[in-house]
Formats: C-alpha cells, structure tokens, sequence
C-alpha cells in the first residue's frame, strides 16, 4: 500500500516533557516510521536538550519564513531511516499586541499563539515538502484551533482528559474568563475535526458527552506499551526490605497520593518489612500542615504532609524519590514487586501498562480507564475508590503472597503483550487513518 505522508503535533515529546503524550506520540512516530510512512512531528522549543534517541544523527530548520520571522528549530531526526521521521521543535509566534492586553488572560495567548506557529508550520511544509495525507493533534487546549479553521489534510484528534474535566477534578475549579473561553476553543476545535481516536472507552465516552460529539464516531486505540525483558526473579540482599512497592506518578490530589500516605501508615504498621517508594514531581497541592496559620503561604509538599502525620515507621518504610529519569523509572519497574496507582481518574493510566509490561501486579482504585488495563484478580487488584482501609487492606493481601505477585505479573506481562502492545496500537491507527483519508476522498 501507497505510504502515508503523516503529521502528529504535541506539545510533549521526550526529552522535552514526558508525560504520557508524549510518550505515546514518540512510540507511535517510529512505529509509523518503521512502516515506511513519511512523519513529521511538531512539538515544543524548550531547551536545547538533543540527547534523545539512539538513532539521532542530525538535525533540520524550516526557512524562517515559516514563523512569521522565526525559524523552525529541528534538533532531532530519529528513526532507521533519518529521512521517514523528521522531529520539528516550534517556537511560538507572539502576536503583535500591548503587554497589558496580553496580561489576563495569559495562559489562553500563550496557547492560541502555539496554537498559530503551528498552522504556519504545518503550511510552511505543505509548501516546502508537499500537502499531508492526515494530521493529528490532541484535544487538550486549543492547540489545533487555527489549523481547524481550514483543514487541508485528514483532520483526527486524540482524546484524552478535557480541559474543563481536569479542572472539575480541583478543589476549586476556575470561574475566570479565560478558563472558559479555553474551554469554548478546546470544543470548537474538536467538533470541527474529520475523526477521533481514544486511549479508552472511558474517556471515549466522557468526551461525547462534554463535546457533544457521537460517541459510536469515537475510536477506541488502547496506547502500546513496550515489553521490558522478563527476567527471573531477583534475589534480595540481606538487609533489604522483603516486598517494595512502588508510586510513579505527579504528586497530586487527582493521582491519590494522599490517600496513599494514609495507607501506608496502616501497612508499616502490619507488615515491618514492606518498603515504598515514591516517584514523581510533587505538585504542591498537599492538605494544610497541622497547626499551620491560616494565613501560611508556604507551598504544601506532600513530603512536608507525610512527616506532619506519620508516625515514624512509616517514614522510615517510605523514600521519596522526586522526579526519575526514564531510564531510572525502567530499573524501579524491574527492582520493585508491586505498582500502587490509587489515581482517582485516567482517561488510560499508562503507569499501570508500564508496570505490567515488567510483570508486576498492580494495585489501583476502580474507576476512570483502570478497570480496561488492569484485570481485577488477574493481572492486579482494584479496589473502592476513596477508600483508605481497602487500599491498604489490598497491598498487605498481595504483599504476603509471594506466588500471587509472580502470577498476577506474569498475567499481566501476557496482557500487554497480546492487547497492548505497540504493534497492535500503530497497526490499528495506521488502518483508522487510511479509512478516515478514504471517507474524507469520498465526501
């Protein structure tokens, strides 16, 4: 079949933010590539970072045209073949407006003008390289709204968590007027799109509902996960704790880290000899510090929150790990037992696949896309939502029983192996896409 000339725009695109965007756009951009599909990917200027691939070996610019004045910054081409992936890093186009009436809302400028650079790129290298058979942009924000105003190519949008979603699940959800008309730009774009594509058939359904777009037009594509080599069960030194449990994820209310340092108050307390450890960036959003002045501005870590309320076997049970490097993640999925992800929503939850691709059971509340990875009693174990003595009861249950832990891996690095795996992702988007390319011919 004729390759497809393809271009995927994201915000996020390792080493320049790695989140979970990000990372499905990198896997699904050499997939493509592999498959002798032509890809062009538009993400960030953020940093001069070029130490991102094995197979990196050059770099690009657009004429300068292309900005309004500014270049193309091309740090990366990845990929066998260096000519079948180009990576195109895009500085945003500052429109030409007064400080002052920039000044409120700034977030919403900031992204309608990434939101500019990025048609006049994609157009740049229409002109440049020829038009594009499909282009695909996620929904968060209005990052696409521009080029949504006159589609050239096969126009699909990813679905993942809505902006007016995420902020619905705050303590305090924004009533500012650039809030809203992000959120009026986000549904704009997206119902103006030729197809959609979702990690889950949760989130699938949240988006028609929120967009008022048909939900049976929704494609549900699971993301791929790599399957880490399966190793034989390691041997632990002698003064290691016997389970270690691991938290990978922001540390942030939506993800149930303070439900988590609840329980692991109760765990420490049964189980001496269970260890957590706790990745990510903290967010800053912990609960006020007992005793703390009304007035007390000082930021809320969840460090701060865990030593204010633990007692001290637990502290000395828990690490805090900070931010991990992705290839530092990789070893704490092969060294731990167990993943704990108590998020209150995932429109996919690419920590629970992660986890499963190194053949660790995990442990997880059953709600947003949970319960379309994890297995309840196969593969992990999900539990009420909310519910601090069931999250806990869970990781003891599973902790005591070494034969469980190595079963429900396996199972579970069987799962993403037959169901999630990157193959079956960029298989399926490379078929929707030649569907969507022929309804769109047809129309």
């Amino acid at each position: 079949m004729k390759p497809l000339r393809i271009c995927l725009v994201s915000k996020e695109y390792p080493p320049e933010g790695k989140g979970g965007i990000g990372t499905y756009t990198r896997l699904l951009a050499h997939g493509l590539a592999q498959r002798e599909h032509n890809v062009t990917v538009l993400t960030a200027a953020k940093g001069n970072n070029r130490s991102a691939f094995p197979h990196e070996n050059s770099a690009r610019t657009l004429p300068e045209q292309a900005g309004g004045g500014k270049s193309l910054n091309a740090p990366l081409i990845t990929a066998q073949d260096p000519s079948a992936l180009t990576v195109f890093r895009v500085e945003n186009n500052r429109f030409p407006l007064p400080e002052f009436a920039k000044r409120r809302p700034r977030g919403l400028w900031d992204e309608l003008e990434r939101s500019k650079a990025v048609d006049r790129a994609i157009q740049c290298l229409e002109r440049t390289s020829g038009p594009f058979d499909v282009i695909e942009m996620p929904n968060t924000g209005p990052e696409a709204f521009f080029y949504s105003l006159h589609p050239r190519a096969a126009f699909v949008i990813r679905l993942s968590t809505p902006m007016s979603l995420t902020n619905h699940l705050k303590d305090r959800p924004s009533k500012k007027l650039g809030f809203r008309l992000h959120c009026l730009f986000e549904t704009h774009t997206v119902r103006r799109a030729d197809a959609y594509i979702a990690h889950s058939s949760f989130i699938a359904l949240q988006c028609a509902r929120l967009y008022g777009i048909p939900f049976d037009g929704i494609r549900v594509i699971p993301l791929g996960t790599p399957l880490a080599p399966l190793l034989p069960p390691q041997k632990k030194k002698k003064s290691a704790r016997a389970v270690r449990i691991l938290y990978v994820g922001r540390l942030q209310k939506r993800k149930g880290i303070q439900l988590l340092l609840q329980a692991i108050q109760i765990v420490a307390e049964k189980m001496p000899n269970v260890e957590f450890q706790i990745a990510g960036l903290d967010a800053g959003d912990a609960p006020r510090l007992p005793g703390a002045p009304v007035r007390d501005t000082t930021r809320a870590t969840y460090k701060r929150y865990f030593a204010s309320i633990a007692t001290q076997q637990a502290q000395d049970a828990t690490i805090f790990l900070g931010h991990v490097e992705e290839k530092d993640l990789a070893r704490l999925y092969s060294g731990c037992d167990i993943l704990v992800a108590p998020s209150l929503f995932e429109s996919f939850g690419l920590m629970y696949a992660e986890a499963m691709a190194h053949a660790k059971p995990v442990v997880a509340f059953h709600t947003g896309a949970a319960p379309e990875v994890v297995a309840h009693n196969q593969t992990g174990l999900l539990v009420e939502p909310n519910n601090v003595t069931e999250l806990a009861r869970a990781l003891i249950e599973l902790a005591g029983d070494p034969q469980r832990i190595r079963d429900m891996g396996l199972k579970g690095y069987q799962r993403i192996r037959a169901e999630f795996s990157v193959e079956r992702m960029v298989s399926a988007t490379e078929a929707h896409y030649r569907q969507v390319i022929e309804e769109r011919n047809r129309a």
